[in-house]
């Protein structure tokens, strides 16, 4: 199923105005689905908290069928307490204490070819906060951190909270991006003696290629809390809601263009996709070493995530995922 871009431009407006009413928290374009059941055929979907409780909405946009479907959307991150001497992607790491999240992966910088951790934004938090792996340890007020585990600084961020000009629509202003995501050094890890590769955990391989996702794609992840699962892009996520920090009072953080994943009840052992602790995954092509996706939300059951196209996160923090060993 491919979505037309004139498509896509002409209902980016729609979308944040659906998504300014109260209990939608996002609109997207994909598959037509009731009741979990998807079929071929191009539909706008419409994201809302409560499907017992849905606001006045209409039955078509753009010539398309509107469905509403229940999937509020949380950034996934939590702790765990794996440590690793190898570090590979799909790694538990955590910026501070309960706030955890997974090493998408070690990817190297295009300016100086020097490796770093990938992962979101909301997960490693701004530029000279500590990530440390497999968790942060306690700092009470006025002491030094304990820098054994730590594994650098942050470097760059791109996320919501970049955004300075807002966007009008629907009596709300919308800071918005297209990644949640951000680099760290690897330096302190290095002065540790702990080592890098740039392959994902459980067998994922490391990473050959980057390709834009594509609506229908089957795909695979491997992170920190759920482990290796599957599952399917079924619909591109126009407007979404970014729950992570307070935006300035009458904004709202928002996230644009994503991918909507539908979990492979047969890759999915506990039947969740991704859980609180996941952000941060990349995620590939099912059957291929192609990176399409960076993680960074789900659903409560986990059975729905939210991920950003993985050509972006490079572009934007100027990095490759695909490197040589040395």
């Amino acid at each position: 199923m491919e979505i037309p871009k004139e498509l896509i431009t002409e209902l980016e407006v729609p979308a944040l105005e659906l998504t300014a009413l109260q209990g939608v928290n996002g609109v997207g374009l994909g598959m037509r689905e009731e009741n979990e059941e998807f079929f071929d055929e191009l539909a706008v979907r419409v994201y809302v908290d409560d499907a017992t409780d849905v606001p006045e909405l209409p039955t078509q946009l753009a010539d398309l069928p509107v469905c509403v479907v229940e999937f509020t959307i949380e950034p996934a991150f939590a702790p765990d307490i794996s440590r690793r001497d190898l570090i590979v992607g799909g790694a538990q790491i955590e910026q501070a204490p309960l706030a955890a999240g997974t090493l998408g992966a070690v990817a190297m910088r295009n300016d100086d070819n020097t490796l770093v951790g990938l992962t979101c934004h909301h997960v490693s938090g701004d530029t000279g906060l500590r990530v440390f792996q497999p968790i942060a340890p306690p700092t009470p007020i006025g002491s030094t951190p304990d820098l054994t585990d730590s594994l650098g600084q942050v470097i760059d961020f791109d996320s919501p909270v970049t955004q300075t000009i807002p966007t009008p629509a629907g009596g709300t202003l919308w800071l918005g991006r297209q990644i949640d995501a951000a680099i760290f050094a690897l330096d302190e890890a290095d002065q540790h003696g702990r080592t890098f590769s740039n392959e994902i955990a459980d067998g994922l391989g490391a990473v050959t290629q980057t390709l834009a996702p594509a609506e229908q794609m089957f795909v695979r992840k491997r992170g920190s809390q759920t482990g290796p699962t599957g599952g399917q892009i079924i619909g591109m996520a126009l407007a979404v809601w970014w729950r992570r920090r307070s935006p300035p009072e009458g904004h709202q953080y928002a996230m644009a263009k994503q991918f909507e994943i539908f979990f492979n009840p047969g890759e999915c052992p506990d039947g969740k996709f991704a859980q609180p602790g996941d952000s941060g995954s990349v995620i590939l092509q099912s059957g291929t070493h192609n990176a399409v996706g960076l993680l960074w939300g789900a659903d409560p059951n986990g059975r729905r995530a939210v991920m950003s196209d993985i050509t972006i996160v490079e572009q934007r923090l100027n990095v490759t995922l695909v490197w040589d060993p040395p």
